[in-house]
C-alpha cells in the first residue's frame, strides 16, 4: 500500500487534484457565475429563461482570393480548449472567404464539438447556428444514479459526472448518420485509451465505419467530466490530456499538405508556460508549482509537435481566444453556457483570414521562406 501511494508517477495525480481544488476555490471566490452556469446545465427551473445570443455571428460572405494559396492544401490544426474552440467555425469560414478548403482538420477536445460537422461539409454559417443555438439540455445529462450509488458502491465503474449520450444524441440528430468516411474534410481526433493507457487517432483511415456523432462524444469524454466511451471492448476518453495539441494526423495520415493554421484555445501564445518566478518566496509554495508539474509533460509534447509541423511545412499558430477565458474553471464556464462562443467565432474568422493572407506571402516565389509561428 505504500508503495503505491509514494509512486513518483502518481505526483502529477496528486498535483491534479491540489490544483483543481485550487483553481475551483478561486473561481468561485472570483465569479459566481460559475455555480449560476453549472446550476443552469445541471437543474432547469421553471423561471429559467434562455439568453438571447446572435446566433449568426458572421457578415455576408465575401469571396476574398488570397494570392499564394490557390490549389495549395492547407491543414487546420486545433488544440482543445472547451467551448473557446467555437473559434474553429470562424476559422472555417475564413477558409471558405479565401476560397480554400482545409486538406485535412486535425481536431482534440472540444475542438471537436465545432470541427467535425465543418469536415462533414456543413457551411459554416449552419454550424455557427446549431452551435450557438445549444442549450445545456441538449449535451448535458447527469448520471444522477450512478452519482447517487457512488458511496455505496465505493465509486465502482464511475467515470464521469456527465454521459455523453445525450450529446451524441443531438449531433447524430444534426449529422445524421455520416460516418468518418464520409467526411468531405478529412478529419481526426486523438482518444486516450484507459486500459492500455495509448493514443490513438479517430478519422476516415483509421476508423472510416464510426459516426460522426459517436466521434464528437468520444473527443470530448474527459475523465470526471464526461464518462468513458466504450470502442471495441475497451473505455476511451478524450485524447487531449496527453496530446492537446495533434499533428500526427497531418504529417503522417494524410497526404503532405503545403502549409498549415493552427490555432491554440488552451495555453497562453505558442505554449508558454505560466511564470511562476518567485514561488519559492510565496505561502504554501509547492501549490503555487502545482500546475507546473500537472501541465509540463502535455505542454511540452505541444511544443515538440509546433516544432515538427513548423518545420515540415509554413505554419501560422493563432490565439483567437485569449488564454485566461479558459484559464482554471474558465475551461468549464465555456462548456455549460454558449453566451461567448459568436464573439470566438467572430475572433476566429478575423485572426484565420490575416494567418491565411500570411501564409499566401510565404508561399509566392518571391516570399517562400523559413516557417514562422505567430
Amino acid at each position: 500500500m505504500l508503495s503505491s501511494v509514494l509512486d513518483v508517477f502518481r505526483l502529477r495525480q496528486y498535483f491534479n487534484v491540489i490544483t483543481r481544488l485550487r483553481e475551483v476555490g478561486q473561481g468561485i471566490r472570483a465569479d459566481a457565475g460559475l455555480l449560476s452556469d453549472a446550476r443552469r446545465a445541471l437543474v432547469t427551473l421553471p423561471f429559467d429563461r434562455a439568453e438571447p445570443v446572435e446566433r449568426h455571428p458572421f457578415p455576408p460572405m465575401s469571396r476574398d482570393a488570397v494570392d499564394g494559396l490557390a490549389g495549395r492544401r492547407v491543414a487546420l490544426i486545433a488544440t482543445g480548449g472547451s467551448g473557446a474552440l467555437a473559434s474553429v467555425v470562424g476559422a472555417a469560414r475564413a477558409f471558405e472567404e479565401a476560397g480554400v478548403a482545409p486538406s485535412v482538420i486535425s481536431l482534440c477536445s472540444g475542438s471537436a464539438l465545432f470541427g467535425f460537422p465543418i469536415a462533414a461539409g456543413v457551411p459554416s454559417d449552419e454550424v455557427a447556428e446549431f452551435c450557438i443555438g445549444l442549450r445545456p439540455s441538449d449535451y448535458v445529462d447527469v448520471n444522477w444514479p450512478a452519482l447517487a450509488r457512488l458511496l455505496p458502491s465505493a465509486a465502482r465503474g464511475f467515470g464521469g459526472v456527465i454521459q455523453g449520450d445525450r450529446l451524441e444524441a443531438t449531433y447524430r440528430r444534426f449529422l445524421g448518420d455520416r460516418t468518418l468516411g464520409d467526411l468531405a474534410i478529412p478529419a481526426y481526433a486523438p482518444l486516450w485509451n484507459v486500459e492500455a493507457n495509448r493514443v490513438d487517432y479517430v478519422g476516415p483511415r483509421t476508423h472510416p465505419d464510426m459516426p460522426v456523432a459517436r466521434a464528437v462524444h468520444m473527443a470530448v469524454a474527459l475523465p470526471l467530466f464526461v464518462q468513458p466511451a466504450a470502442l471495441d471492448g475497451l473505455y476511451w476518453c478524450d485524447g487531449g490530456i496527453v496530446d492537446i495539441f495533434p499533428v500526427r494526423p497531418v504529417l503522417e495520415l494524410e497526404p503532405p499538405s503545403a502549409a498549415a493554421v493552427a490555432i491554440n484555445g488552451f495555453y497562453p501564445p505558442r505554449f508558454a508556460g505560466e511564470d511562476a518566478t518567485g514561488w519559492q518566496d510565496q505561502s504554501w509554495s509547492i501549490l503555487r508549482v502545482a500546475s507546473q508539474v500537472r501541465t509540463c509533460q502535455q505542454v511540452e509534447l505541444a511544443r515538440a509537435n509546433l516544432a515538427s509541423l513548423e518545420q515540415a511545412m509554413p505554419t501560422v499558430m493563432i490565439e483567437p481566444v485569449s488564454y485566461e477565458m479558459v484559464r482554471g474553471v474558465g475551461f468549464y464556464r465555456q462548456f455549460l453556457s454558449t453566451r461567448d462562443w459568436p464573439g470566438f467565432m467572430a475572433e476566429g474568422r478575423v485572426h484565420t483570414h490575416r494567418a491565411l493572407c500570411r501564409l499566401g506571402r510565404m508561399m509566392e516565389p518571391e516570399g517562400a521562406g523559413p516557417t514562422s509561428g505567430q
